[in-house]
């Protein structure tokens, strides 16, 4: 008895050891004092100061300024890193996305068109997927990500029946690039309980054709029951995404993620595998509305800390421009063959409905998220969350036009009154620009997307973000879009709303900070605030037109590397 207690007091020891070792691996600490001299330093605080030099005292900025007045205030002991004249920005923040959502590509299949991805039929589309569908045992689903109906050789969204071939064993999910529809097979279909009486959801439309049959196509909250399903992964595909999107982000110099519309079977492990350390980054949750619901009568954590904080709740108005359900005040440039000519899209939710809910959380002292493409949806949001500051009167709700597309000069005047900002999505402009152009918008209302510099002439505060996983988390390349505003086709749209690259850098610094109310702790090279920043491969200020080309070198979080592009 006296051997075996001794056993598993050994075997507990060996746990605890092993334990303790994976959670300081998870949780590498930072040096104690760091200095950090010879530098091109873009500090972002209210005077865009550019310093040389930056010292660190473990998780947090001491101070900043010249190489030989930093060098003197170090201790003897003080780690000394020598940037050699290379740039230093605060760290990357996320304005608005889904992460880990670009860990998708872990476990589903890409099928995006270029300048993304390399699809250019349907036929390629369904090439891959049956390559995944013989990979994975009988009843999983087969998913793709990324599809983009209006880049493919046939200019539509493949059927339900083509889907069919791929497999009848599989349910097949197809995610379209806006993440606000799906195609799915038949399989899928019975799994759904999708039948000729099941009616269109609120927000949502089963998409049938002239002759009442199920074409396969899943609009808005139509497919989001399904897209439930699909992704109910397990849990070492969950962990598999996971870590897959935080390489992706630290990669490309993202210190503060945000998880958008986060559910409630999300929202707790997400929290977990922040306390672990799985997750680096300092994460933000936008809660969706039953989430805020749970958390709100408190039966749910409020969860903060200095890696998770829960943020906007987050609601939908209307959908996607490219996917024809972005909600205009005028009709689309040209419309699908069985849309009306004066199609202009629909509201996701109606404006009464919008109205109450703003109201009451306003009421509540919560901010809001606003997803809002489409100016008519613009004016929906506008006009509710004008009724909730007129009955209950607050200084400073900061609440957020998520993409805020399609705003016009009059809207920027009126979020500039109610104190709105919005998040814009300047990267529409290389991703969708020559469609918007030429096929959704026409050119006069393609050239106002994301109005940059009409929002600074009209004092809006803004941030800008790339909803990722729509397109690939790429910091540098977004603000390269808001400064160049180029096309994947190489044309120049609305040149007018062109801002200047230290505009753009704190678009995904300090005022992306600023919107989520975390300005005091993050987004510029300050004293007191954490030691989150990127070294970059050059410097941003010197040619705007290669500021999509520059690589980030280094990714620190807390004092700590967790990324070095050497290494």
């Amino acid at each position: 008895m006296v051997g075996l207690l001794s056993v598993l007091g050994g075997l507990v020891a060996l746990l605890a050891v092993v334990a303790s070792s994976i959670w300081f691996y998870l949780n590498p600490q930072p040096v104690g004092e760091q200095v950090f001299i010879n530098g091109h330093i873009l500090t972002m605080d209210d005077d865009n100061t550019v310093l040389e030099a930056m010292h660190l005292k473990g998780d947090r900025i001491v101070a900043t300024g010249k190489t030989q007045a930093i060098l003197q205030q170090a201790g003897k002991q003080a780690n000394i890193i020598d940037l050699h004249g290379q740039t230093v920005t605060p760290g990357f923040i996320e304005a608005h996305g889904h992460f880990p959502g670009s860990g998708l590509k872990a476990v589903a299949e890409d099928v995006s068109s270029p300048p993304v991805g390399t699809v250019l039929t349907i036929g390629d589309v369904l090439k891959r997927l049956r390559q995944r569908a013989s990979e994975i045992p009988p009843g999983e689903w087969v998913i793709g990500y990324g599809f983009d109906d209006s880049l493919v050789a046939e200019h539509r969204f493949m059927t339900r029946e083509e889907l069919d071939t791929v497999s009848t064993e599989h349910p097949v999910f197809v995610l379209h690039v806006s993440a606000h529809m799906a195609v799915i097979n038949s399989q899928a279909q019975t799994i759904a309980g999708i039948d000729q009486d099941t009616v269109n959801p609120d927000g949502g439309e089963i998409v049938r054709n002239a002759s009442g049959a199920f074409t396969g196509l899943l609009l808005e909250t139509a497919h989001d029951p399904v897209r439930d399903m699909a992704f109910d992964f397990s849990i070492l595909k969950n962990l598999t995404i996971v870590q897959t999107s935080v390489d992706d982000y630290v990669s490309q110099g993202v210190t503060t993620v945000q998880s958008g519309k986060a559910t409630e079977s999300f929202y707790r492990p997400l929290n977990l595998l922040s306390r672990l350390g799985v997750i680096p980054q300092r994460v933000i949750v936008w809660p969706d509305l039953d989430l805020a619901k749970a958390i709100d009568a408190g039966k749910i954590a409020r969860h903060q800390s200095d890696k998770l904080s829960l943020g906007a709740l987050k609601l939908t108005t209307d959908g996607s421009i490219q996917g024809y359900t972005g909600y205009l005040s005028a009709p689309y440039h040209q419309t699908p063959s069985q849309r009306a000519a004066d199609f202009r899209g629909e509201p996701v939710m109606r404006a009464d409905e919008l109205s109450r809910l703003v109201s009451e959380w306003h009421d509540k002292g919560w901010q809001l998220a606003l997803h809002a493409n489409g100016d008519a949806a613009i004016d929906n949001v506008l006009s509710a969350v004008e009724a909730a500051q007129n009955a209950s009167p607050r200084s400073d709700a900061r609440h957020v036009i998520v993409h805020a597309q399609m705003s016009r000069h009059d809207q920027l005047e009126k979020m500039q009154s109610l104190g709105v900002t919005p998040s814009f999505f300047p990267a529409h402009v290389y991703y969708w620009g020559d469609r918007h152009n030429a096929l959704f918008l026409g050119a006069e209302r393609a050239a106002r997307i994301s109005p940059l510099k009409s929002a600074d002439e009209y004092g809006v505060r803004y941030s800008i973000h790339l909803d990722t996983p729509v397109v690939p988390i790429q910091p540098l390349l977004l603000a390269w879009s808001a400064v160049q505003r180029e096309t994947s086709g190489g044309e120049v749209l609305g040149p007018e709303e062109r801002i200047g690259v230290m505009q753009a850098l704190r678009a995904i610094t300090i005022d992306a900070a600023w919107q989520v109310f975390q300005k005091d702790n993050r987004g510029s090279l300050e004293a007191g605030k954490y030691a989150d920043f990127v070294v970059l491969s050059d410097n941003p200020l010197v040619n705007a037109s290669r500021l999509h080309q520059l690589a980030v070198e280094q990714t620190w979080i807390g004092g700590v590397p967790v990324y070095n592009s050497n290494k």
